[in-house]
């Protein structure tokens, strides 16, 4: 087998592996600001999406990738952008194939960059960090290739120049060429080189001291991002047994001391990934790069690894759903289409995944008060979790940043105490923090529930929106008479018909039917 061929093989298989719903939630924050820069030709100083956010200024050094989002969006929508992603997996592969088959049989490279694949599937996306993870193949295939030391310096410069303003981990790119040293001690003109690119940026220093002072907020425990926790085993265990083998080779493999800059390197995206699951991608991402060479083996052993691919890549295919465009059951794409049909004016308080959305569907006009962007948001983060817990902090945070709709997610049953009696029971949530004198359901769908403040809209205007009798995160509720049951059946029509057979108005049916 060629290597043309498999490259070609490996990169289609990949990319029609990788076709998936777009499920980033950060994914309509990054194409708001992308569409901000463009209309302003300038950087925001300030966040200029959001309420709740704090007015420090915001260092963005994800800018470059947001542009080329935006102008992909405008290209092939959605559907083009969910196609572009799998084509970048497939060229992350691909080349990480291209540049580990250099030193490996091509069935051993072909079976690494599949494995890889499978352990980045679920950590690329649509999402800067899957750019940075095509960027550090980049690097490391230069590092470990022939260039002379000055086209080296200068492509690996130029490379990290696209990376600080693409992701800040390119914080990377000096340290793996500093590691290379142990190839060619004078390769510390190209780290030199490197750290002094990462300057090359619209926020200077900041952006190399942004990302070092976010980690430092994450881990005095001001907010909890999933991304930011552990790895753990139970959840991610082909991090740990691609660990566990690769360690192996390295402590069996011929050339230990020609090894050594793989295995610095190895042991540095190890560490990161297995401390922050955001960084997982990284690690699978360089991984076919970082195997000691084997040496040579039988053809007929080479075409069996290579067969072998196959195993990860069929894997990955069957554990997803393959289609383009937004993910519909994560993003409440029906509950905001209908809000944004009502033309209702106001802040509208939101769960923060979904910020990004109603950034992008509503800006200017409307603004969503939080999303994803935790280190804008430490004051506001304290404010609605004290909301969660306090009825009046609940009603506090309402008042103060003008908040006249609702856009929240589906919760568990909430414990209230009844004043009179002293007696707990459960209710759901939506009833308790979402009052029906104070609030009127508007919409819901898979992801969300929309509320409308009723002092802030004339009763007219909600009345033909409202669903008077339906509780979406509790479809089970009981109805205390005929009138309010055959009231709730009507509204469960109205429902169908406007937000379309999904699995909430299925069970809502069904509680109707039992009462």
């Amino acid at each position: 087998m060629t290597k043309r061929v498999a490259s070609a093989g490996l990169f289609v298989l990949v990319a029609i592996a990788a076709v998936a719903p777009i499920r980033s939630y950060d994914y309509f924050w990054h194409l708001a600001t992308g569409r901000w820069i463009v209309e302003h030709h300038a950087l925001p100083v300030f966040d200029p999406l959001a309420v709740a956010s704090a007015h420090v200024p915001w260092i963005n050094g994800e800018w470059l990738y947001e542009i080329v989002l935006y102008a992909l969006h405008g290209l092939g929508g959605d559907g083009g952008i969910s196609i572009a992603s799998a084509l970048l997996a497939a060229a992350i592969f691909t080349v990480g194939f291209a540049f580990a088959s250099r030193e490996q049989e091509t069935g051993v490279a072909l079976l690494i960059a599949a494995i890889a694949f499978a352990g980045a599937s679920d950590r690329l996306g649509v999402r800067p960090a899957a750019a940075a993870a095509l960027l550090i193949v980049i690097a490391l295939g230069l590092l470990g290739s022939r260039l002379r030391l000055t086209p080296l310096t200068i492509a690996y410069v130029c490379v990290t120049i696209v990376w600080i303003n693409v992701h800040p981990s390119a914080l990377l790119a000096p340290v793996l060429a500093l590691i290379t040293m142990l190839i060619d001690v004078r390769r510390w003109t190209v780290a030199v080189a490197s750290a002094g690119a990462l300057l090359v940026n619209p926020f200077g220093w900041n952006a190399i001291v942004a990302p070092l002072r976010l980690t430092s907020d994450l881990r005095s425990g001001g907010f909890i991002n999933a991304e930011w926790l552990p790895s753990p085993f139970a959840i991610f265990p082909l991090l740990y047994v691609t660990m566990g083998a690769v360690l192996l080779l390295f402590l069996i493999a011929p050339g230990k001391r020609t090894n050594a800059w793989r295995f610095a390197v190895f042991a540095i995206l190890s560490a990161i990934a297995y401390r922050y699951v955001r960084n997982q991608g990284l690690y699978f991402a360089a991984l076919p790069l970082l195997l000691p060479p084997l040496g040579k083996m039988p053809r007929r052993g080479s075409i069996a690894l290579a067969a072998c691919a196959l195993l990860p890549l069929v894997w990955v295919f069957q554990h997803d759903i393959h289609r383009v465009g937004i993910d519909d059951e994560r993003f409440p794409t029906r509950a905001v289409a209908a809000l944004r049909s009502y033309r209702l004016d106001g802040n509208i308080y939101n769960a923060d995944q979904f910020g990004g959305l109603l950034e992008w569907t509503f800006y200017p006009a409307r603004r969503a008060l939080t999303d994803g962007r935790n280190e804008l948001f430490s004051e506001y983060i304290a404010e609605d979790g004290a909301a969660h817990r306090d009825s009046r902090a609940w009603h506090a945070l309402i008042a103060k940043y003008g908040a006249a709709l609702a856009v929240d997610e589906y919760q568990k049953r909430i414990e209230v105490i009844d004043v009179a009696s002293g007696q707990r029971r459960a209710l759901p949530a939506s009833l308790v923090r979402y009052r029906r004198k104070q609030w009127a359901l508007i919409a819901f769908d898979e992801a969300a529930m929309v509320f409308a403040r009723r002092d802030a809209f004339p009763p007219a205007q909600l009345a033909p929106i409202e669903f008077r009798f339906l509780v979406p995160d509790d479809p089970s509720v009981g109805y205390t008479s005929v009138q309010i049951r055959d009231a709730a059946r009507t509204e469960i029509a109205r429902a169908r018909a406007q937000f379309g057979d999904i699995s909430v108005v299925r069970e809502l049916e069904k509680g109707a039917a039992g009462n």
